[in-house]
């Protein structure tokens, strides 16, 4: 009954997330737009405030600002710019709710185009000064209109502070980056270097977007509504659970020693039922039960997956020449030699006789290969009772993802077939039914 809850919770936060978020996406938008018609102060100004020679002046024409502007020589750093007070200092307006900034400017000029500047102003008492404009912080980013459509869409966070301002005033660090938290003033402006003659800078818009809610604080409110459900749902489970468990606790010491008395005769029952007695490695019906354990639910604890099948060669001549118990002891050895040299993922079994099936999970046939090989070496090169001579055959082949694990030992077995008809005491590898693969070297 717990588990249906939860679901249910599961599904229904899923759900209320899912539409919270196309609605934060698509609604929740908060704009704020400057043109010629907003109710904000708007102004030339140039460099003859400053000692200069240039003239600026400033008309409203068919809802655009335009500036006209007569660069002249005379002063260092000639310029021009259109100035819209938002607020008056110490008062600004916070801009941190919006990301991105839209501009619809134009420019005309002598050649060659000259750049135009776009000025964020912020007034900190930290560092600013009501009646000194230049005290405001100036955030800006300087481009050529003619290499962009209209709008240029662009990032507050892609504003830097002007370095000829953080020249003149001596900032303290932790105000050294952009701010935008009280801005009262923005500004476009000619750039720098401006060519002498008459510009042109025809704004028709300014427009900043972003989110009543900005991103980052409506994720820590989705964020908070999980976490405040998940908890509250662990805490009733845990009340509910820790009652259950009172009740459990009494049963479950009078099955206790029941369960402790059946647990050795089932351990014995179970080695006896999925072990082969004569090496004491898995058989058949051990090899599909913990096959089916690793697999359950579990494809990426097995893909890729190879199969190597073994035989012993000539081991009916074994037998007859030596004598049974000297079968059933190369049987014991090679187990033995096969067990030790394997990787502790890999399912060894006995399949039937001289037969043994070796299951590698997480394993190309390449690799696989490799590792039989490597065992038909141990095996050749080792020391057998009686002096007698041991070799193996092995084949080699890959399971594909959804076939038949059946299909995959009949490969194996194949592979294993050819080893014998090619001269045995070798490695196979057979991929599908119709594609070898040279043994390793």
């Amino acid at each position: 009954m717990h588990t249906r809850y939860l679901h249910r919770m599961l599904i229904g936060l899923t759900i209320a997330t899912v539409v919270a978020l196309i609605w934060h996406r698509y609604a929740l938008d908060s704009v704020l737009i400057v043109d010629a018609t907003s109710p904000f102060e708007i102004q030339a100004v140039d460099d003859s405030t400053s000692g200069g020679y240039s003239k600026s002046v400033l008309r409203r024409e068919k809802g655009k600002l335009i500036l006209e502007c007569a660069i002249n020589p005379g002063y260092k750093w000639p310029f021009c710019e259109i100035a819209i007070a938002l607020k008056q200092p110490p008062a600004g307006i916070d801009l941190t709710r919006f990301e991105t900034v839209r501009l619809w400017v134009n420019y005309e000029g002598p050649k060659p185009q000259q750049q135009v500047r776009f000025f964020i102003r912020n007034f900190n008492p930290a560092y600013s000064k009501v009646g000194d404009p230049v005290s405001l912080k100036v955030q800006e980013i300087v481009y050529d209109p003619s290499l962009y459509a209209q709008p240029l869409e662009v990032r507050l966070s892609q504003f830097s502070v002007s370095s000829w301002w953080t020249t003149e005033r001596a900032i303290p660090i932790e105000y050294a980056g952009t701010e935008f938290n009280n801005v009262a003033v923005l500004e476009i402006s000619t750039g720098g270097n401006v060519s002498p003659g008459m510009h042109r800078i025809t704004v028709e818009r300014i427009e900043f977007g972003g989110k009543v809610i900005s991103p980052a604080g409506f994720r820590l409110v989705i964020i908070g509504i999980w976490l405040t459900s998940v908890m509250g749902y662990l805490l009733a489970d845990g009340i509910i659970t820790r009652r259950r468990l009172m009740l459990s606790n009494r049963k479950q010491s009078s099955l206790k020693r029941i369960n402790e008395a059946l647990r050795v005769q089932t351990k014995i029952f179970e080695k006896l039922a999925s072990h082969d007695p004569l090496t004491g490695i898995l058989n058949r019906k051990g090899l599909g039960d913990e096959l089916f354990s690793l697999a359950e639910g579990q494809e990426e604890h097995l893909f890729p997956f190879s199969l190597v099948f073994i035989d012993i060669d000539h081991f009916k001549d074994i037998n007859d020449q030596h004598g049974h118990g000297v079968g059933d002891q190369v049987i014991r050895e090679i187990a033995y030699v096969i067990q030790g040299d394997i990787q502790r993922r890999d399912l060894f079994a006995r399949w039937g006789g001289e037969e043994f099936l070796l299951i590698c999970p997480l394993t190309r046939a390449p690799d696989a290969a490799l590792l039989a090989e490597r065992l038909r070496q141990i095996i050749a090169s080792r020391e057998w009772p009686g002096g007698i001579r041991v070799t193996s055959s092995f084949g080699v082949s890959e399971l594909a993802v959804g076939e038949d694990l059946s299909e995959g030992i009949k490969r194996a077995d194949q592979a294993m077939y050819r080893a014998k008809q090619n001269g045995r005491d070798r490695v196979e590898v057979q991929l599908d039914s119709g594609k070898t693969e040279d043994p390793p070297a």
